[in-house]
């Protein structure tokens, strides 16, 4: 596996950039060989969380082309400062002609329901139901941050603070003594923003990978057969794959490597009892293949936070696995600097 970082100067680009050179070449001869079929670029990014600026950073250092694949695991939103600006870039990606896959995140779950409340044009027939159960109560919760995503839209009334349930409040009764106000509010996203998000997958299999937001229970994680243990999960609990860290460490059952997020890797001292294997000599936390696992979500929204890329090759090999890494280029997500979720 190769990981490449972009620090302060040119060189870790002229670095990647090199070497995908060096292997577009040999890709070339290869699709010589194979009759001219273009070998295209699989893609994935961990959360982004409403850092846009890394974002660009990141995409103008994959230089990807039409017919390659962006994929994101999911939280495009939330946290970060411009939510709006992650949206348009994606959307602005798709027009060029790369395709382009987002998973539903947590934090999608959570705004889709939100702008279902509101009564905006979503269609979430595609989706299980049971994914939303609970979401539009989550969704005033503070500590989702779901209020940065509307001011980063413009959106009056998005940090007023009686809309948000605070830390030691009880969520349902907050939802229930807030719902007359929120009917006289007008918190609808752009059409084209919401179809982007009503286009979301629960999961997505490609590449002898199974990519998911944030995981599957550790009962169908044991399955042998990955399809299975998806099409499990949405009829046990479809909730599971953007919400859960139960299973974080466990070896699957089936052969395809598990690529997620959800999980910052710095939080993952909480969930798990030994963080070496994604601690480097420096102490950095780094997306690491191990126990068939590879968490992409290095917490771009956090002081020291990074965004996070890997190119898979068509077999999914993990020994050649690409990554890249561009640390925070965005403001810390202001909760995270506030007493708000403490009151």
């Amino acid at each position: 596996m190769k990981s490449v970082y972009y620090g302060d100067d040119s060189i870790a680009i002229h670095e990647y950039n090199e070497a995908r050179r060096s292997r577009d070449v040999q890709r070339k001869s290869a699709s010589m060989e194979r009759g001219g079929r273009r070998m295209s670029r699989f893609v994935a990014v961990g959360d982004i969380h409403g850092c846009s600026n890394t974002l660009a950073k990141m995409l103008e250092i994959l230089d990807l082309t039409p017919g390659d694949t962006f994929l994101s695991v999911g939280d495009l939103s939330s946290k970060g400062e411009d939510s709006r600006g992650v949206h348009s870039q994606l959307l602005s990606l798709e027009e060029r002609g790369v395709n382009l896959i987002v998973l539903l995140g947590n934090h999608e779950v959570m705004l889709l329901a939100m702008q279902r409340m509101m009564g905006a044009n979503v269609d979430l027939r595609a989706f299980p139901e049971s994914i939303f159960r609970g979401a539009e109560i989550s969704a005033l919760m503070r500590s989702n941050e779901t209020w940065a995503t509307l001011k980063s839209y413009g959106l009056e009334g998005a940090e007023t603070s009686d809309f948000w349930a605070f830390r030691y409040d009880d969520p349902a009764r907050h939802f229930e003594s807030v719902a007359e106000q929120l009917e006289q509010v007008d918190w609808k996203l752009p059409q084209d923003h919401l179809d982007l998000l009503s286009r979301c997958k629960t999961h997505h299999i490609a590449r002898n990978c199974l990519f998911v937001h944030s995981g599957i229970s550790p009962k169908n994680l044991r399955m042998d057969n990955v399809q299975h243990a998806v099409e499990s999960q949405i009829r046990d609990d479809a909730r599971e794959l953007c919400w859960s860290r139960e299973w974080l460490g466990q070896q699957p059952g089936f052969p395809e490597l598990v690529v997620h997020g959800h999980t910052p890797l710095c939080y993952l001292y909480s969930f798990l009892p030994d963080t070496t294997p994604w601690r480097d000599n420096d102490l950095v936390f780094k997306s690491v293949v191990h126990s068939g696992a590879l968490n992409l979500d290095s917490g771009v929204f956090l002081e020291a936070g990074h965004l996070t890329a890997v190119e898979i090759p068509e077999s999914g090999c993990p020994s050649e696995l690409r990554f890249l890494r561009v640390p925070r280029l965005d403001p810390v997500c202001q909760d995270r600097l506030s007493y708000f979720n403490y009151m």
